[in-house]
């Protein structure tokens, strides 16, 4: 992976953490990636695959909801 693709990873696997951090669920993540990518302009787009791999730890808001479900 050259330097700019894993700066582009960087920042989404950070955003998405953030986004998890703030209660979003992965379903809502991968569905708003998926609106960014159908809202990007045909000009801007490679015919490279584009794959998201997306490594969240979920571990933290899963303790959370288990412990607001124990309530």
């Amino acid at each position: 992976m050259e330097q700019p693709e894993f700066n582009a990873t960087q920042a989404i696997n950070e955003t998405c953490y953030g986004l998890v951090k703030q209660g979003y669920s992965s379903h809502d993540i991968y569905s708003g990636l998926g609106n960014v990518m159908n809202g990007i302009e045909p000009k801007h787009l490679t015919k490279q695959e584009l794959v998201i791999d997306l490594n969240i730890d979920t571990s933290k808001a899963t303790c959370k909801l288990r412990h607001e479900l124990d309530k």
